[in-house]
């Protein structure tokens, strides 16, 4: 039986001299694996549409208990995300996040939000904070997440800066944290049993706001200064990490390639 699929490749490993398994987050049934025999020749078909970051239209069919590629036709390859080191590394990250919260289950807007932040990387036009923080706090959001940055949780105040309270998923207002305990900033490793939260400027809170209930097209249109994406891009970090349970090596990379060019 064949299985048609518009997907995402989202790894690959290379196997025997030029085989390739390939995991896709698909539109019909979400994750799925499969091996794509002699798609590593430059002689096959197969070969431009089963890399790395590359989204196209494949035909699967399973023989025993695994499934396999039979066609493979590229629609989008975001060649320039190629470009350089910091695109690549954001990337990476991008899908890492995909391939750890995926599931066998169709996600068409997790998958277009991931098709958008790619596309974004590729242009060049958006900067990399804007866009890596913008798909976190979407993402997360789509996968069962949703913080909710409307008001302060306990005066509902609107306006000023806040306090992101990373897992209840809400706010307070600078008077309601005053009346509290001093709250601090923790990541995940680090935060045993102490409150985890992050400073959110009335600029930042703006920009929660606006990925999470933004239509997906329009997922990175807006502007926000440099000191407020600062503490945006570090907020959603924060929430994506400690709500996920865990770091990613392509987050670390990604940070290190950005350090150094930023001291250049």
């Amino acid at each position: 039986m064949l299985v048609k699929v518009k997907g995402l490749v989202i790894r690959t490993v290379d196997i025997n001299e030029s085989d390739r398994l390939i995991t896709l987050f698909t539109e019909e049934r979400g994750i799925v694996t499969a091996s794509a025999k002699g798609a590593r020749s430059l002689r096959s078909r197969m070969m431009a549409a089963t890399q790395l970051f590359c989204y196209g239209s494949y035909v699967l069919y399973k023989k025993g208990d695994h499934m396999w590629v039979r066609e493979a036709e590229l629609a989008e390859s975001f060649f320039e995300l190629r470009n350089s080191i910091e695109s690549l590394a954001l990337a990476a990250y991008i899908v890492d996040i995909i391939s750890f919260v995926g599931t066998e289950e169709a996600e068409t807007e997790l998958l277009r939000v991931t098709l958008n932040s790619l596309y974004a990387v590729s242009t060049g036009k958006y900067p990399l904070p804007l866009i890596k923080a913008a798909f976190e706090i979407r993402a997360m959001s789509v996968i069962g997440f949703m913080p909710d940055v409307s008001e302060c949780s306990e005066c509902g105040r609107s306006d000023g800066d806040f306090i992101l309270m990373i897992m209840d998923g809400n706010i307070v207002c600078d008077e309601c944290r005053k009346k509290a305990n001093e709250i601090k900033e923790y990541v995940y490793e680090d935060s045993g049993t102490e409150a985890i939260s992050a400073v959110l400027s009335d600029g930042a809170r703006t920009a929660f706001n606006y990925c999470i209930h933004c239509p997906p097209e329009r997922l990175f249109s807006f502007r926000i200064s440099d000191e407020d994406l600062s503490l945006f891009s570090r907020a959603a970090e924060l929430y994506t990490l400690n709500h996920l349970e865990r770091n990613f090596q392509t987050l670390d990379f990604y940070k290190e390639v950005t350090r150094k060019d930023a001291v250049h």
